[in-house]
């Protein structure tokens, strides 16, 4: 048989049926047309060297009146705006405790540091920042529990786990996974203290689900965390993913957790600054308010 020569039509023609388009393009993925001949696209290339803890199932891109291009960027764990490459956490606080409502206990030999909150409202993943804090008395001192710490356990309403890390090695020192990849300290015999009565906790919004998970049995929590035909134990808040909405309103941003309250990041507080609830603004109207004159309008 001998060979024949196949011409085809350079571009994508999706007007017709790919059986009318003969010797067209009719579809195609990460492809260009150079000079009348398919190319393919160089490929993808980081936006960041950095990470950023959790999935993101959200972004929305705007620029400042003062041309700063930014990137709201929405996980299950935080909420990050992104600029240059670098990624701020301006995550919401949902409450702060007031100074001695908050204790530490330590177990010699063991990095597992036990906080007691009355009604502390806290899930398993959370994060909370603690500051006013005093010396076990050991190992565990006082800079080694003035940190944002992600909460690893919640044993009862009012107490819950971390593990204790050196001092000074930020939240944001994150491995390529997105897990959090600290250096541990062991309390000794001599962290027998509370931590004093000046503690503070400011809690940052509840954490959402990485996984579309119902109730709390077979497929909650990770694979072979209960014992082999036991029900999980994890206690689900939510049973769908996290997701949030972002939108800005000028230079400023606007941002809504599902099931949750609606926040207010604005940009002439620097990126160091977290958004707030929107009814903590000046003249503002509760969310379901808010909800109801946008519907309206």
């Amino acid at each position: 048989m001998p060979l024949s020569k196949l011409q085809f039509r350079p571009g994508v023609v999706r007007d017709i049926t790919s059986y009318s388009n003969e010797g067209g393009w009719f579809d195609i993925d990460n492809v260009r047309f150079q000079k009348g001949f398919p190319q393919k696209i160089g490929g993808w290339q980081k936006k960041s060297l950095q990470s950023f803890l959790g999935t993101c199932r959200s972004l929305h891109p705007w620029v400042t009146l003062s041309r700063d291009q930014l990137l709201g960027v929405g996980t299950h764990l935080k909420f990050y705006i992104d600029e240059g490459g670098a990624f701020n956490d301006v995550t919401p606080l949902r409450s702060t405790t007031s100074a001695g409502e908050i204790t530490f206990s330590a177990t010699n030999g063991s990095s597992t540091i036990t906080i007691t909150d009355t009604n502390h409202g806290a899930v398993q993943n959370d994060f909370v920042t603690f500051s006013g804090a005093a010396s076990l008395g050991g190992n565990i001192t006082a800079d080694v529990l003035n940190q944002e710490y992600q909460i690893d356990s919640v044993t009862n309403s009012s107490t819950y786990t971390i593990t204790a890390r050196s001092a000074g090695t930020s939240i944001s020192s994150i491995t390529e996974s997105g897990q959090l990849n600290p250096t541990t300290v062991s309390a000794n015999s001599s962290d027998s203290g509370n931590g004093g009565s000046s503690v503070v906790g400011k809690y940052q919004v509840n954490t959402g689900l990485d996984l579309n998970v119902s109730g709390a049995g077979w497929g909650a929590g990770t694979w072979g965390r209960a014992g082999w035909g036991e029900a999980s134990t994890d206690a689900i808040v939510a049973n769908t993913l996290r997701f949030w909405s972002q939108d800005n309103f000028g230079e400023d941003l606007l941002i809504n957790v599902r099931d949750g309250g609606i926040f207010y990041w604005e940009a002439t507080t620097g990126l160091t600054t977290r958004a707030v609830n929107i009814t903590s603004l000046a003249g503002s109207t509760s969310a379901p308010q808010v909800a109801k004159q946008i519907m309206v309008s």
